[in-house]
């Protein structure tokens, strides 16, 4: 469940620096983490977290069955990643696509553990 929030939201921050957003770049920059703002990093460090989030929902679906949580996902991974290389304004509607699936993800898994100590 935490790694399904902590892959969107990192790859929402990846995809965000690949777009050059000012905003996560002066961030970045004032941790003195500045050497990350490189695109060889980048992409590899989005990959890596849009599969985190990605097995994360798959994870998720195993145990509550709902497909539309991994659809969405899918959905919302494919916008980021156009975001970066069509139109930067999809990586904002990817990121919040990735994060409510995730949110989405977490509610029905506690929905299934409510059902299953019911049963």
């Amino acid at each position: 469940m935490r790694a399904g929030i902590f892959g969107s939201l990192g790859s929402a921050f990846a995809a965000l620096c690949c777009a050059g957003v000012p905003a996560v770049l002066g961030a970045l920059s004032a941790a003195g983490l500045g050497f990350l703002v490189n695109d060889l990093i980048l992409f590899p460090l989005l990959a890596l977290f849009l599969g985190l989030a990605l097995w994360s929902l798959g994870k998720g679906v195993s145990r509550h069955g709902l497909q539309g949580v991994l659809v969405l996902g899918w959905i919302g991974a494919g916008l980021m990643v156009a975001g970066i290389f069509i139109l930067p304004v999809l990586i904002y509607a990817g990121a919040l696509v990735m994060v409510s699936a995730s949110i989405w993800n977490a509610l029905a898994i506690r929905q299934a553990k409510q059902k299953a100590v019911e049963q």
